[in-house]
């Protein structure tokens, strides 16, 4: 029978599959759809449309059935062929993910901080901030690209993904599974304990109700109908209606400017009046021009008025904000949860560790276990001897302490000086 042989050298088309990094950030705003139809959809579907209150059953509710309609969805979409093909590609999208989670943060935080140039510190103006706090987020998102897609990244992608944090199978499974399943409770113990304290110390929804980066130069100020203080005038400019007592919105620019125009190294507001003054009670007048007031009167031994300290208005700063996990105080619970199971079972089927744990088991197979008749004796031998022990123990140092205080050497119930005399210093 006759075959052919090709010797033909197999040729490899280098294609843009060769890279992850491309198509992972193509997976990575298909799960960014996903998340907005879960995280804004779904809950405007449930409260606004189904019409259900949002009481703590009800949060608890939607959170398991977001999480599960997020879990299928990654099952379904887990089984594309072009995920299971190509090497990396599922830790390239995990990458992309936390370095996408770190650029949020950090515009956030680099906006903030040009905010407080503009509106704490006075020193640059408004649209200058903006335009800083866009420059720093568009240069940390071009270092991102240019990390993301360097070459040398492909070989850290498979070498990530050959870890199997993100593969399904496990390893040897049918080796070492009893310490394999003693470590999978362990892990879940201590996760589970860590949760609780969490859940219990509601630190979870301490910044918040939700989980969510704050959106630099969106702040506005709620402010209280008894927070006014003496700039209301100036508020009411800006918009602000003094007959409603509900808290109302100003912004951020307005609520500086009517402080400002109040403030106490500047200005100063009239108390108790004398016929001598040109002044109203509560009027709000320049440090400057009642100081000179105040001058001109005492020189006519007139008594000038009395001032009065001014109250600046009071308000809660809020932004606008990109929500990451909503109502976190229920959902946080669950996903902390879900990525517990998770770890705990891709920890034991990491092939390093998996083949310490079965080498384990089998050298814990290894051991000659005593039987039980036998445990008992030992331990009753064990005891025993503890007993007599401190048996003789107790006699010798009940016999030393008689022998020693009979012959002078130990004295007790004396004065603090003579009290244990040491043998040196005794005379014989």
């Amino acid at each position: 029978m006759a075959s052919t042989i090709n010797n033909t050298p197999e040729i490899r088309v280098k294609s843009a599959i060769s890279n992850p990094a491309l198509y992972s950030l193509g997976f990575l705003g298909l799960l960014g759809i996903l998340a907005f139809l879960l995280l804004q959809f779904l809950p405007y579907l449930w409260y606004n449309v189904l019409k259900y209150p949002a009481t703590s059953t009800s949060n608890i509710t939607l959170a398991i059935i977001g999480f599960t309609l997020g879990i299928v969805a990654l099952i379904i979409i887990g089984k594309n062929k072009l995920i299971h093909e190509t090497p990396g590609l599922k830790a390239g999208i995990f990458i992309a993910f936390v370095i996408t989670l770190a650029n949020l943060y950090f515009d956030s935080w680099w906006g903030k901080f040009a905010e407080s140039l503009v509106f704490d510190k006075r020193s640059i103006p408004e649209s200058f901030g903006i335009a800083l706090a866009g420059a720093g987020s568009a240069l940390a998102a071009i270092a991102s690209i240019i990390f993301f897609f360097r070459p040398a990244n492909s070989k850290l992608f498979i070498k990530i993904e050959d870890q199997g944090w993100f593969s399904r199978d496990s390893f040897k499974q049918n080796q070492g599974s009893r310490i394999r399943r003693g470590t999978i409770i362990c892990l879940l113990i201590l996760f589970g304990t860590g949760i609780m304290v969490l859940v219990r110390n509601e630190s979870l929804s301490r910044n918040g109700q939700n989980w969510q980066v704050e959106i630099p130069f969106t702040g506005k100020v709620k402010i209280a109908a008894d927070k006014t203080g003496d700039a209301l005038s100036s508020l009411v400019k800006a918009g602000y209606k003094p007959d409603l007592e509900s808290e109302q919105i100003v912004s951020r620019q307005d609520f500086q400017f009517a402080n400002a125009s109040i403030d106490p190294n500047v200005y100063v507001k009239i108390g108790l009046l004398t016929g001598d003054s040109k002044y109203k009670i509560g009027e709000i007048v320049t440090k400057q021009a009642f100081d000179d007031e105040v001058r001109e009167l005492t020189k006519n031994d007139l008594k000038p008025a009395e001032k009065d300290s001014l109250k600046l208005a009071e308000g809660v700063l809020f932004y606008k904000s990109l929500v990451l996990l909503p109502g976190i105080q229920f959902s946080g619970p669950i996903l902390l949860i879900i990525l517990s199971l998770w770890v705990s079972w891709r920890v034991v089927n990491i092939p390093v560790f998996a083949d310490f744990l079965i080498a384990t088991e089998a050298e814990m197979n290894k051991v000659s276990w005593t039987s039980n008749k036998k445990l008992f004796h030992d331990t009753i031998v064990v005891l025993t001897t503890l007993v007599l022990m401190s048996v003789f123990l107790f006699a010798m140092d009940q016999f030393w302490r008689i022998f020693l205080t009979k012959t002078g050497v130990l004295r007790f119930g004396q004065d603090s000086v003579q009290k244990n005399t040491s043998v040196d210093l005794k005379k014989w």
